[in-house]
């Protein structure tokens, strides 16, 4: 996994470095972490993103359904139209897999609900279990594997709230690996952990927010 382009390196920039690893990108509203508006036709009426007529003619409706790996919809999207937009990458196409771990400062729910279809027995200390650091460690723990969140063969980016973005590639393409929220009782991998994967798309790095 390449290292991150430099932070002071323009939304236009960190466009082109993510189409060149071969991640297609798409434009985010500035300063959100919400993808563009679509046009007015768009907004107007539904339609099956993947039949719109504004994808083909370059127009980055439907978030990351628009995701394009081509320069000349880049250069037209970051260079003059909205230079501040952020830049979104959509995971699936991208072959990618992304960690959403979250540190939110909430009330920790029952031990069952940590790790989703995981034995969690009470002989498990879980004393100063507080974030999805603590429960993806755990769950590395019981799975004999190292902490994802210290895997320093990959690209990590930390957020603005205290999370951290862990990206790998896909070791299987073919096999096509969905999207879950932390918060489910029954998809998650473990709570406060977001998996970022086919059908969704993640903040590129350098991608600067409202809250940083």
């Amino acid at each position: 996994m390449p290292a991150a382009p430099a932070r002071s390196a323009t939304p236009h920039a960190v466009a082109r470095w993510c189409a060149a690893q071969g991640w297609p990108v798409h434009p985010l509203a500035p300063g959100r972490k919400t993808p563009a508006a679509n046009c007015p036709e768009c907004r107007d009426r539904s339609h099956d993103p993947k039949t719109c007529p504004c994808l083909p003619a370059g127009r980055p409706c439907h978030g990351f359904h628009a995701a394009t790996t081509d320069v000349r919809y880049i250069d037209a999207w970051w260079g003059s139209s909205s230079p501040s937009a952020g830049v979104g990458v959509a995971c699936g196409p991208a072959e990618l897999v992304v960690l959403d771990v979250d540190a939110h400062s909430v009330q920790v729910p029952d031990r069952s609900r940590l790790l989703p279809g995981i034995p969690n027995p009470d002989a498990v200390n879980l004393t100063g279990l507080a974030s999805g650091f603590d429960t993806l460690a755990l769950l590395a723990a019981f799975r004999g594997q190292p902490d994802p969140t210290h895997d320093e063969t990959t690209l990590r980016v930390r957020t603005p709230s205290g999370g951290l973005h862990i990206w790998y590639r896909n070791p299987h393409p073919a096999t096509r690996l969905r999207c879950s929220t932390g918060s489910s009782p029954k998809v998650a991998l473990a709570w406060q952990v977001d998996v970022r994967a086919d059908g969704g798309y993640i903040i590129a790095p350098t991608t600067r927010t409202a809250q940083g």
